[in-house]
């Protein structure tokens, strides 16, 4: 039998009864060999997994206490009565509009038999738990229409706190066309509408590695996340995925979908190639510099690496020179410091404090994770506990919100893992602080401390932008184009009423570029002045220069921002020194301030 015919002969749960399935052969291609294996596999142990609850039901079959909301505390069968048909005895509406329950505090599916004692409460959308467990199940059925259509390889699908997004991999040339999302989308509605159930399975890791065998990033997270001998899978129509849950009932109750894309052309359309040229301290390394770089940095490793001084600190970094950086695709700006033991707090502090300055500038927020101990760490466990305390003690000083990620640190030292929010909410780690205590044992490097005995320091990595390109990335989603005037590479453009004019423009774009900010003119005598005006704020110009006969008569400006807020007449001398002093500021609403 052809493996399109074992897959038509699968029937999936709720594709026939739907009258789906004709509609969907008619959009989808014949699957490829690697998802029906996959999905005949998962069948199996689905079927093993029923078996063996049933036996479970019948062998421990006893009453539980279940203590619902509002104090009403009902009866029900262990291995048998599930969090929906309690919902059903409380009111049909519950049951219609809950996505997930929580039991004894763990988020936990609907269909999901009780086992034990439980304290029960369900997730509506209204809360934020409620959310997360419908963008997610959501997320699932755009990677189930991705697989179908575009044979992609699902990476993460994560909820936002707006809505979520899919990673997938299509190959090193491959893109999404344009043509295939009305197609996708259509697909996505249509495995909605099925009402295809989310099935939780419970595999062993060898499973695991079976039923993700042609997927490499699943087959690293199972090595790298899966730690117990067990971890749960999600089956949803054709879809089979490594997933926590829970997830709703069925694809039914999420509705139509819509896909909202990234235009390919917004890298170029928000000037982010030519914002690079602006960033204060980034530059493009030369041949000779590189070279320079390489045999300072041989020879700094090359040193007697002992030091002596009073509580001295060993500071060394990676960058051409101090005080400059640069960028390479996917480069990523770190400092190490080697500090005393002593001084470490303080040093955390320090460094906290300069993330946080560098991210108002960029008008981020920001979400801090203490990452502690995991399974594979290297060195004394004592150490690492001295140095989660210092960690801990310092972002308690620091006064922001943060968050405790166990078991996620380094296997060289504990660390502070920076979260920032794109435009659509998905979150980037792109700052991290880093403690390390191998290199400096590796390297057996010592100080001598204050008791005149040597003693070891510890290496902090720090890196605030993280990954270069990734970071400006993150930022132009959040400008969406509109930069702020620091950073903006359309700055002004100067716009004469008339061609009698044009030499005056010209004289008040000198001006601007002699004073070192971007100034364009638009001459098209072609186009009207409203035109053109209009242009240049599409175009994202923070600010229009309009001259007029008055204007040159009087060596002003008339003044407009790229959201047509009229400013007015301005002297050409003091409008260039504002505009010098709100780049200078670094002021994220220039335009509003002028």
């Amino acid at each position: 039998m052809g493996l399109y015919q074992r897959w038509r002969r699968l029937r999936l749960p709720g594709l026939q009864a739907c009258g789906l399935h004709t509609a969907l052969e008619a959009a989808v291609p014949a699957p490829p060999p690697c998802l029906v294996e996959r999905l005949g596999l998962f069948e199996e142990l689905w079927a093993a997994q029923v078996k063996r609850l049933a036996g479970m039901a019948q062998k421990e079959h006893r009453t539980i206490k279940v203590a619902l909301p509002g104090g009403q505390k009902v009866e029900a069968v262990a291995w048998n009565t599930t969090p929906y048909q309690l919902a059903q005895q409380i009111s049909s509406t519950l049951a219609n509009t809950a996505v997930a329950a929580q039991v004894n505090g763990e988020p936990y599916d609907l269909e999901r038999p009780l086992e034990t004692d439980s304290d029960l409460r369900f997730l509506t959308f209204d809360s934020a738990e409620g959310k997360a467990v419908f963008w997610h199940s959501s997320a699932h059925v755009l990677g189930a229409a991705a697989e179908q259509l575009l044979g992609a390889v699902l990476c993460r699908g994560p909820s936002t706190e707006c809505g979520f997004y899919h990673d997938f991999f299509l190959g090193k040339e491959r893109t999404i066309r344009g043509s295939e999302l009305p197609v996708l989308e259509r697909i996505c509605q249509k495995l909605a509408a099925a009402a295809q159930p989310f099935r939780r399975l419970e595999a062993s890791r060898d499973q695991l590695r079976q039923l993700f065998k042609d997927n490499p990033f699943k087959l690293r997270l199972i090595e790298e996340k899966v730690t117990g001998p067990t971890a749960t899978v999600y089956g949803c129509g054709m879809l089979v995925d490594l997933c926590r849950g829970p997830h709703l009932r069925h694809t039914g109750q999420i509705g139509g979908l819509k896909l909202l894309t990234n235009s390919s052309s917004l890298w170029k359309a928000s000037g982010a190639p030519e914002t690079l040229q602006r960033v204060s301290g980034v530059s493009f390394p030369t041949a000779e510099e590189l070279r320079a770089w390489e045999e300072w940095r041989k020879e700094a490793e090359s040193r007697d690496h002992r030091r002596i001084g009073k509580e001295q600190e060993l500071f060394f970094f990676h960058e051409l020179s101090p005080g400059s950086c640069f960028f390479l695709p996917r480069g990523t700006r770190v400092h190490n410091a080697l500090v005393s033991f002593i001084r470490l707090e303080a040093e955390i502090r320090g460094c906290l404090d300069f993330l946080r300055s560098v991210y108002a500038v960029l008008g981020f927020s920001f979400r801090l994770a203490l990452s502690t101990r995991p399974s594979g760490f290297l060195g004394e466990p004592c150490l690492w506990d001295q140095a989660e305390q210092v960690l801990q003690q310092a972002l308690e000083g620091f006064g922001e919100p943060w968050d405790l990620n166990p078991g996620d640190g380094a296997f060289y030292g504990p660390k502070i893992d920076v979260h920032l929010h794109d435009a659509l909410g998905r979150p980037h780690q792109c700052g991290t602080i880093q403690l390390d205590f191998q290199l400096p044992l590796r390297f057996d490097l010592q100080y001598t401390g204050r008791a005149g005995a040597p003693e070891r320091p510890v290496l902090i990595h720090r890196a605030v932008l993280g990954s270069v390109e990734r970071m400006l990335g993150v930022l132009a989603e959040s400008c969406g184009g509109r930069w702020p005037l620091w950073l903006s590479p359309f700055q002004v453009m100067v716009i004469p009423v008339g061609t009698e004019q044009e030499d005056y423009a010209r004289e008040v774009q000198q001006s601007l570029q002699a004073a070192g900010l971007v100034g364009d003119l638009d001459a098209d005598s072609r186009q009207t002045l409203s035109r053109r005006v209009r242009g240049a704020q599409l175009a994202n110009y923070n600010f229009q220069f309009v001259v007029g006969q008055k204007e040159q008569s009087n060596r002003t400006v008339n003044i407009r921002t790229r959201d047509n807020r009229r400013l007015g007449e301005r002297d050409l001398t003091e409008a260039v020194g504002r505009l010098l002093e709100l780049q200078n500021s670094r002021v994220p609403n220039a335009e509003e301030i002028f």
